[in-house]
């Protein structure tokens, strides 16, 4: 949580203050913070408050915004990526004289940590409307899209029978992401299970063996050992099977189907929303897809090149686990 990093950071963290059921943290001079998500409709008729802090705003509409905000009291802060087109509600709202409007960037954030830095500032060479958006603030409608219509649903339907769960690790700065893919016909479901940075093997055997669904999983296979502890805690685990050209190919392979993605995956939502082509210098669309808003979507990608390329699934094999290089 961003929130606890930052009080970290500044040295005022108070494990006491922090209620987890609840989702709240009480400072010493009476104040309160409360933490919701915005994927349940009650959330949005809740208690009141003074002051509303929404994250990622542009994700809300016009009504689940209207009813937040007549529950705050004093006033609203809104803060967002502006990548929409100026239809939005948002440009309303900074049209009106009472909006207080300014721009921030990276560079006005002292936390961000220098991998993220670099990785925002390759945007320039990789494409001009994310560099605009998330290097200069200023608003575009993001271009070269790779999955541009993608439905929103609440679940994977209980009728999709092939399932499987796709997983990229990742540690410091990269989330280890974890997803669920189901395909039915030319229909491909995702959903995401995890989205987080620091996990150790532990955390990701609990959270797999968490689910109600044990399923078969194909990851990325970059880390041997990271591999063949989680196989040995039980889980069924194979290395997805690279060959070169393959990443084009998965997401050909992605693009054939329709995508559907359930409404609380908020990390694979917004890198389907940020993950594009690549552009040359002179503005020129490449076939290659950035490195970057795709962590989930590689994890999915693992699967579909795995299952549905006709990839040949090679059984974990534990005298040579330890020299697999891929």
């Amino acid at each position: 949580m961003d929130f606890k990093d930052i009080l970290l950071k500044m040295g005022v963290w108070d494990d006491k203050a922090h209620n987890k059921s609840e989702m709240t943290y009480r400072f010493a001079n009476g104040s309160w913070v409360e933490f919701f998500s915005t994927d349940n409709e009650q959330k949005f008729r809740g208690r009141k408050r003074d002051i509303l802090f929404v994250n990622e705003a542009n994700e809300l509409s016009f009504i689940e915004w209207q009813q937040l905000k007549m529950r705050t009291t004093k006033y609203t802060i809104l803060d967002y990526n502006p990548s929409f087109s100026d239809e939005h509600w948002i440009c309303s709202v900074n049209a009106d004289p009472r909006t207080y409007h300014f721009i921030s960037t990276y560079k006005d954030n002292p936390f961000l940590e220098q991998s993220i830095v670099e990785e925002i500032e390759s945007l320039k060479h990789k494409n001009k409307s994310l560099w605009q958006v998330y290097g200069l603030g200023l608003q575009a409608v993001v271009e070269g899209l790779i999955f541009k219509d993608v439905v929103l649903v609440d679940d994977i339907p209980a009728y999709v029978r092939k399932r499987w769960r796709g997983m990229d690790f990742g540690y410091s700065n990269d989330p280890t992401a974890i997803v669920t893919v189901g395909v039915d016909g030319d229909n491909l479901y995702i959903d995401e299970v995890a989205y987080n940075t620091q996990m150790l093997s532990g955390d990701i055997i609990r959270t797999l063996k968490a689910q109600e669904e044990q399923l078969e999983v194909v990851a990325e296979s970059a880390d041997p050992r990271l591999m063949q502890e989680i196989y040995r805690a039980g889980i069924n685990i194979h290395p997805v099977k690279k060959f070169s050209g393959s990443v084009n190919a998965g997401i050909q392979k992605m693009l054939q189907y329709k995508l559907h993605i359930t409404k609380r995956s908020t990390n694979i939502i917004k890198e389907q929303k940020n993950y594009t082509y690549r552009q040359d210098k002179e503005g020129k669309w490449l076939n290659e897809p950035i490195d970057a808003y795709n962590h989930a979507m590689d994890a999915v990608r693992y699967v579909v090149m795995q299952k549905l390329l006709g990839g040949e699934r090679k059984p974990l094999d534990k005298r040579k686990i330890a020299s697999m290089a891929y």
